[in-house]
Protein backbone atom coordinates (compact mmCIF):
# COMPACT_ATOMS: atom_id res chain seq x y z
CA UNK A 1 0.00 0.00 0.00
CA UNK A 2 2.50 2.12 0.75
CA UNK A 3 4.09 1.86 -3.10
CA UNK A 4 0.89 3.43 -3.96
CA UNK A 5 1.18 6.30 -1.40
CA UNK A 6 3.33 9.02 -3.34
CA UNK A 7 1.70 8.59 -6.81
CA UNK A 8 -2.11 8.61 -5.18
CA UNK A 9 -0.24 11.95 -3.05
CA UNK A 10 1.17 13.52 -6.52
CA UNK A 11 -2.29 13.21 -8.24
CA UNK A 12 -4.48 14.78 -5.40
CA UNK A 13 -2.08 17.85 -5.99
CA UNK A 14 -1.92 17.70 -9.70
CA UNK A 15 -5.80 17.63 -10.16
CA UNK A 16 -6.39 20.22 -6.74
CA UNK A 17 -4.07 22.86 -8.67
CA UNK A 18 -6.04 22.87 -12.33
CA UNK A 19 -7.59 25.73 -13.43
CA UNK A 20 -11.51 24.70 -14.14
CA UNK A 21 -14.65 25.92 -16.54
CA UNK A 22 -15.15 29.56 -15.50
CA UNK A 23 -18.68 30.88 -17.38
CA UNK A 24 -16.72 33.52 -19.92
CA UNK A 25 -15.66 30.34 -21.59
CA UNK A 26 -19.14 29.88 -23.13
CA UNK A 27 -19.42 32.96 -24.73
CA UNK A 28 -17.22 34.21 -27.59
CA UNK A 29 -18.61 38.01 -27.87
CA UNK A 30 -18.80 38.25 -31.54
CA UNK A 31 -21.52 39.76 -32.63
CA UNK A 32 -22.45 40.16 -35.89
CA UNK A 33 -22.59 43.41 -37.22
CA UNK A 34 -26.48 42.85 -38.59
CA UNK A 35 -28.34 40.33 -36.61
CA UNK A 36 -31.45 38.22 -37.51
CA UNK A 37 -35.11 38.01 -36.46
CA UNK A 38 -35.35 35.85 -33.27
CA UNK A 39 -34.55 32.30 -34.38
CA UNK A 40 -35.06 29.23 -31.76
CA UNK A 41 -32.57 27.15 -31.12
CA UNK A 42 -32.38 23.05 -32.45
CA UNK A 43 -29.28 20.74 -31.85
CA UNK A 44 -29.34 17.59 -33.61
CA UNK A 45 -28.51 15.51 -30.26
CA UNK A 46 -27.67 12.47 -31.58
CA UNK A 47 -24.94 13.67 -33.69
CA UNK A 48 -23.08 15.19 -31.26
CA UNK A 49 -23.59 12.17 -28.58
CA UNK A 50 -22.51 9.68 -30.51
CA UNK A 51 -19.13 11.28 -32.02
CA UNK A 52 -18.32 12.23 -27.92
CA UNK A 53 -19.55 8.76 -27.19
CA UNK A 54 -17.51 7.02 -29.54
CA UNK A 55 -13.99 9.38 -28.89
CA UNK A 56 -14.69 8.04 -25.35
CA UNK A 57 -14.48 4.49 -26.20
CA UNK A 58 -11.89 4.90 -28.48
CA UNK A 59 -9.69 6.90 -25.80
CA UNK A 60 -10.52 3.79 -23.20
CA UNK A 61 -8.99 1.36 -25.72
CA UNK A 62 -6.34 3.01 -26.45
CA UNK A 63 -5.33 3.89 -23.31
CA UNK A 64 -6.73 0.29 -21.84
CA UNK A 65 -7.43 2.00 -18.33
CA UNK A 66 -9.18 -1.05 -17.38
CA UNK A 67 -8.30 -3.67 -20.23
CA UNK A 68 -10.36 -2.92 -23.28
CA UNK A 69 -14.28 -0.81 -23.88
CA UNK A 70 -15.02 -1.18 -19.59
CA UNK A 71 -15.13 1.51 -17.27
CA UNK A 72 -15.53 1.42 -13.37
CA UNK A 73 -17.94 3.55 -13.11
CA UNK A 74 -20.72 5.83 -14.97
CA UNK A 75 -19.53 9.24 -14.02
CA UNK A 76 -16.32 8.20 -16.08
CA UNK A 77 -19.25 8.42 -19.18
CA UNK A 78 -21.04 11.12 -17.79
CA UNK A 79 -18.70 13.66 -17.48
CA UNK A 80 -16.94 12.82 -21.06
CA UNK A 81 -20.03 12.37 -22.91
CA UNK A 82 -23.13 13.85 -21.33
CA UNK A 83 -21.77 17.02 -19.77
CA UNK A 84 -20.07 17.58 -23.11
CA UNK A 85 -23.72 17.74 -24.42
CA UNK A 86 -24.83 20.03 -22.23
CA UNK A 87 -21.99 22.49 -23.24
CA UNK A 88 -22.84 22.43 -26.72
CA UNK A 89 -26.55 23.35 -25.93
CA UNK A 90 -24.85 26.52 -23.55
CA UNK A 91 -22.44 27.33 -26.05
CA UNK A 92 -24.47 27.65 -28.96
CA UNK A 93 -27.16 28.94 -27.15
CA UNK A 94 -25.44 31.76 -25.98
CA UNK A 95 -24.20 32.18 -29.76
CA UNK A 96 -27.72 32.29 -31.20
CA UNK A 97 -29.19 34.70 -28.25
CA UNK A 98 -25.76 36.72 -27.42
CA UNK A 99 -24.53 37.27 -31.24
CA UNK A 100 -26.97 36.52 -33.90
CA UNK A 101 -30.84 37.49 -32.55
CA UNK A 102 -31.85 40.62 -33.20
CA UNK A 103 -34.03 40.14 -29.59
CA UNK A 104 -34.37 37.31 -26.78
CA UNK A 105 -38.18 38.12 -26.25
CA UNK A 106 -41.42 37.30 -28.25
CA UNK A 107 -41.86 34.19 -30.39
CA UNK A 108 -39.42 33.42 -33.09
CA UNK A 109 -39.55 33.55 -36.85
CA UNK A 110 -37.92 30.24 -37.27
CA UNK A 111 -34.97 27.97 -35.94
CA UNK A 112 -31.59 27.61 -36.20
CA UNK A 113 -30.64 23.50 -36.38
CA UNK A 114 -27.16 22.87 -35.83
CA UNK A 115 -25.78 19.53 -36.41
CA UNK A 116 -22.08 18.26 -36.43
CA UNK A 117 -21.05 16.90 -39.52
CA UNK A 118 -17.53 15.51 -38.32
CA UNK A 119 -15.21 14.87 -35.01
CA UNK A 120 -12.02 13.94 -34.48
CA UNK A 121 -10.43 14.16 -30.90
CA UNK A 122 -6.91 13.22 -30.10
CA UNK A 123 -4.07 13.82 -27.63
CA UNK A 124 -1.21 15.39 -28.82
CA UNK A 125 2.19 16.62 -26.77
CA UNK A 126 3.28 12.81 -26.36
CA UNK A 127 6.41 13.84 -25.52
CA UNK A 128 5.35 15.78 -22.53
CA UNK A 129 3.46 12.62 -21.24
CA UNK A 130 6.51 10.49 -21.48
CA UNK A 131 8.74 12.71 -20.01
CA UNK A 132 5.70 13.27 -17.12
CA UNK A 133 5.97 9.14 -16.59
CA UNK A 134 10.02 8.98 -16.68
CA UNK A 135 10.06 11.67 -13.82
CA UNK A 136 7.14 10.42 -11.68
CA UNK A 137 5.44 13.60 -12.59
CA UNK A 138 7.33 15.43 -9.81
CA UNK A 139 7.96 18.38 -13.01
CA UNK A 140 4.04 18.14 -13.26
CA UNK A 141 3.80 20.06 -9.90
CA UNK A 142 5.91 23.04 -11.24
CA UNK A 143 3.58 23.78 -14.53
CA UNK A 144 4.71 21.92 -17.19
CA UNK A 145 2.12 20.00 -19.11
CA UNK A 146 0.80 16.17 -18.95
CA UNK A 147 -0.11 16.72 -23.14
CA UNK A 148 -2.52 18.37 -24.88
CA UNK A 149 -6.37 17.69 -25.74
CA UNK A 150 -6.97 18.25 -29.56
CA UNK A 151 -10.57 18.55 -30.82
CA UNK A 152 -11.12 19.27 -34.91
CA UNK A 153 -14.62 19.33 -36.06
CA UNK A 154 -17.20 20.07 -38.77
CA UNK A 155 -20.44 22.06 -37.79
CA UNK A 156 -23.50 22.79 -39.86
CA UNK A 157 -26.29 25.45 -39.35
CA UNK A 158 -29.09 25.38 -41.00
CA UNK A 159 -32.04 28.25 -41.15
CA UNK A 160 -35.50 26.79 -40.98
CA UNK A 161 -38.41 29.50 -41.44
CA UNK A 162 -41.43 28.98 -39.40
CA UNK A 163 -42.85 27.15 -42.25
CA UNK A 164 -40.39 24.72 -41.59
CA UNK A 165 -38.68 25.29 -44.70
CA UNK A 166 -34.85 25.03 -44.95
CA UNK A 167 -33.21 28.75 -46.71
CA UNK A 168 -29.85 29.02 -45.47
CA UNK A 169 -26.88 25.96 -44.91
CA UNK A 170 -23.83 27.07 -43.41
CA UNK A 171 -20.77 24.50 -42.21
CA UNK A 172 -16.83 25.34 -41.39
CA UNK A 173 -14.69 23.94 -39.66
CA UNK A 174 -13.58 24.33 -36.26
CA UNK A 175 -10.30 23.37 -34.25
CA UNK A 176 -9.78 24.06 -30.01
CA UNK A 177 -7.15 22.85 -27.87
CA UNK A 178 -6.35 22.76 -24.29
CA UNK A 179 -3.50 21.85 -22.22
CA UNK A 180 -3.80 19.18 -19.08
CA UNK A 181 -1.32 20.71 -16.75
CA UNK A 182 -1.50 22.04 -13.27
CA UNK A 183 -1.84 26.11 -12.80
CA UNK A 184 -2.65 27.08 -16.03
CA UNK A 185 -3.96 24.43 -18.02
CA UNK A 186 -6.78 21.85 -16.75
CA UNK A 187 -7.36 17.87 -15.73
CA UNK A 188 -8.18 15.67 -18.85
CA UNK A 189 -12.33 16.00 -18.58
CA UNK A 190 -11.84 19.85 -18.29
CA UNK A 191 -9.09 19.90 -20.93
CA UNK A 192 -11.42 18.16 -23.29
CA UNK A 193 -14.68 20.00 -22.71
CA UNK A 194 -12.88 23.15 -23.17
CA UNK A 195 -11.05 22.25 -26.14
CA UNK A 196 -14.77 20.95 -27.54
CA UNK A 197 -16.11 24.99 -26.50
CA UNK A 198 -13.11 26.92 -28.65
CA UNK A 199 -13.48 24.56 -31.80
CA UNK A 200 -17.16 25.00 -31.46
CA UNK A 201 -16.76 28.82 -30.67
CA UNK A 202 -13.80 28.48 -34.09
CA UNK A 203 -16.74 27.36 -36.18
CA UNK A 204 -19.50 29.78 -35.74
CA UNK A 205 -16.95 32.56 -35.97
CA UNK A 206 -16.58 31.50 -39.44
CA UNK A 207 -20.20 30.60 -39.49
CA UNK A 208 -21.16 34.05 -38.78
CA UNK A 209 -18.58 35.67 -41.82
CA UNK A 210 -20.26 33.49 -44.13
CA UNK A 211 -23.70 34.22 -43.02
CA UNK A 212 -23.21 38.19 -42.98
CA UNK A 213 -23.35 38.81 -46.31
CA UNK A 214 -26.90 37.08 -46.20
CA UNK A 215 -28.52 38.79 -43.72
CA UNK A 216 -30.81 41.40 -45.81
CA UNK A 217 -32.47 38.25 -47.72
CA UNK A 218 -32.72 35.86 -44.75
CA UNK A 219 -34.68 38.82 -42.60
CA UNK A 220 -36.65 39.59 -45.85
CA UNK A 221 -37.54 35.66 -45.94
CA UNK A 222 -37.95 35.30 -42.40
CA UNK A 223 -40.82 38.27 -41.90
CA UNK A 224 -42.75 36.95 -45.07
CA UNK A 225 -43.37 34.11 -43.29
CA UNK A 226 -44.49 35.26 -39.71
CA UNK A 227 -43.42 33.88 -36.18
CA UNK A 228 -44.06 30.41 -35.09
CA UNK A 229 -47.34 29.87 -33.66
CA UNK A 230 -46.30 28.79 -30.33
CA UNK A 231 -43.08 29.20 -28.16
CA UNK A 232 -40.45 25.88 -28.63
CA UNK A 233 -41.35 23.14 -26.07
CA UNK A 234 -44.91 23.77 -25.70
Amino acid sequence: MKRYFFPLVLLTLLLSSCRTLQVRDFHSREPMPARLPKLGLLVHERSFLEAFDVAFTREVVINNMVGGPYIPAPWVAYSMTDQALRDVFSVLGNELEENMNQGTVGLAYGHAKFKLMHYQRRNSGWGWTIASAGMLMIPNLFGMPFRTNRVELELQLEIEDARGQIIARYSAPGVGKAVVAAYHGYENTSATRKANLLALQDAMSAIKQQLTPNVPTLINQLEATGQLERPDGK
